[in-house]
């Protein structure tokens, strides 16, 4: 599986004008190690969420879907999980 680094919880906004008004854009910079040895820094969009802590993360696979065409793709907003998370004591494993 992918890893994916964030390096420190820096957010950065930005202000639009869209079509209901101006709206804030939140993302934190990350980068991806798709296992070439080489890092690929992307945006992760926040919205309205907190900052993920530094550290090391695996990708939601709630956030993965299929397009029209079959494609997969990557959501709009992609939640990160720390691999280092303990599933509560009682969760289904």
């Amino acid at each position: 599986m992918p890893r994916v680094t964030v390096k420190n919880a820096q957010v950065e906004e930005r202000q639009v004008n869209g079509k209901n008004g101006p709206m804030l854009i939140r993302r934190q910079m990350a980068s991806i190690d798709l296992g070439n040895s080489y890092e690929q820094p992307f945006s992760v969009g926040l919205g309205q969420r907190a900052p993920y802590p530094p550290g090391i993360y695996d990708i939601d696979p709630r956030s993965f879907s299929t397009n029209n065409y079959g494609d997969l793709v990557l959501g709009r907003y992609v939640d990160l999980v720390s691999v280092d998370h303990k599933p509560a004591a009682g969760a289904a494993k």
